[in-house]
């Protein structure tokens, strides 16, 4: 009997020899994974209980009397029998993904590395193989696609909805646009007779044109949002005079700041500034940001806008002397339909989308947009661009 050398290299006595082969049998055949070895011609020389139990056979029923590859179903049999005559040349093979059919017709996949084993002289004499159980893991996988199939599907479907819904959405807000300009038309032109008016019609004039206005800044905002999701149109960048910009804005809301007392102020280091930028994209940041000012400040208080500018960036900052915004809310501030403890002073309507489309708008155009409020004093809004 050849020596025996231990786990360890320890030399190990004949009385220690039987003990040592009786335990590596015993841990041959009780791995985790599937062991067997085939002869030259394919067929079990070896096999661990591990793989006897997977397969359902006995020792007795697979040595020498079946060969491994008639119990697969993945190659066929032409193609197994070149593949094992390649692998007897390789030596080895990594990771063959095999499906295996049990005694009982279980189908079982499993994961195949393999090495070959030569005499001095070269010839191959067996194969030693590992088999991993990989079937619950492929069943794992083909739910996971089924699911990711089934994901995408519905994605496919909100995407067209979504689709939808924007069209829906810019023709009506489109189409509503008219109608409410000749509304805010017709009731200005009572105003001019309003010597000829009772005091109720005056005011039953002034809630048509609020109202009308109302609706107005809601439907520039739902289309503001709807082009900013369907992202359809790009910042038109040109060279514009960003003071007269800022003044046409305020000229727009002095009367609604007149009807809560509330004074605008405007002021500029320079009666002209050119810089790149997109008018539309601008002009909007800017109403969004003087009509929340002027929402949400108290009457006879005022709101200003201030322009300051150099050669490399122009900054503009809407201050209001309103209530402030907490600390703890200032992290909601640009979210869509965001509805803070501030209201406005005036119950005048409030969608929660103008500051979420100043940010997305500000960002497009490469800028950024930062709040600074205290409770009681007020907020100041500011929006910084590249020149």
């Amino acid at each position: 009997m050849k020596e025996l050398i231990g786990f360890f290299g320890e030399k190990l006595s004949v009385e220690h020899s039987s003990d040592y082969i009786s335990f590596i049998e015993e841990f041959y055949n009780n791995a985790p994974n599937a062991y067997h070895s085939l002869d030259a011609d394919g067929y079990f020389l070896k096999v661990n209980d591990t793989e006897l139990k997977m397969l359902g056979y006995t020792r007795e029923e697979l040595i020498g009397k079946k060969r491994f590859f008639d119990l697969q179903i993945t190659l066929l049999t032409e193609n197994a029998e070149e593949f094992y005559r390649q692998f007897k040349q390789t030596g080895s093979t990594r990771n063959l993904e095999l499906e295996l059919v049990s005694k009982t017709g279980n189908h079982i996949q499993v994961l195949l590395n393999a090495n070959a084993i030569y005499d001095k002289d070269g010839k191959f004499i067996a194969s030693n193989s590992v088999i991993v159980d990989i079937t619950h893991k492929k069943a794992l996988e083909k739910e996971l696609m089924e699911k990711n199939q089934e994901l995408n599907h519905l994605n496919e479907q909100l995407f067209h909805t979504n689709q939808e819904k924007n069209r829906f959405i810019g023709i009506a807000s489109h189409d509503l646009q008219n109608p409410i300009t000749n509304i805010k038309l017709i009731a200005g032109k009572f105003r001019k007779t309003a010597q000829n008016l009772t005091d109720s019609q005056k005011r039953w004039i002034d809630e048509l044109v609020s109202t009308s206005e109302r609706m107005s800044s809601l439907i520039k905002n739902m289309l503001s949002v709807n082009r900013l999701e369907r992202e359809s149109i790009s910042p038109e960048i040109d060279f514009h005079n960003i003071v007269q910009i800022l003044t046409t804005s305020l000229n727009r809301f002095e009367e609604i700041a007149n009807r809560k007392g509330i004074s605008l102020h405007f002021e500029s280091q320079v009666p002209i500034f050119m810089a790149q930028t997109d008018q539309e994209y601008l002009t909007e940041i800017i109403d969004n940001l003087v009509s929340n000012a002027i929402k949400f400040s108290y009457a006879d208080s005022s709101v200003s806008v201030k322009l300051e500018c150099t050669s490399s960036y122009f900054e503009i900052a809407v201050q209001d002397q309103g209530q402030g915004i907490l600390p703890e809310e200032m992290n909601l501030l640009f979210g869509r339909f965001q509805k803070l403890s501030a209201k406005p002073t005036s119950n005048e309507s409030s969608t929660g989308l103008g500051l979420s489309i100043v940010k997305e708008l500000a960002e497009q155009l490469g800028g950024t947009v930062s709040c600074d409020s205290q409770i009681g004093k007020g907020t100041c809004f500011t929006v910084k661009f590249k020149s």
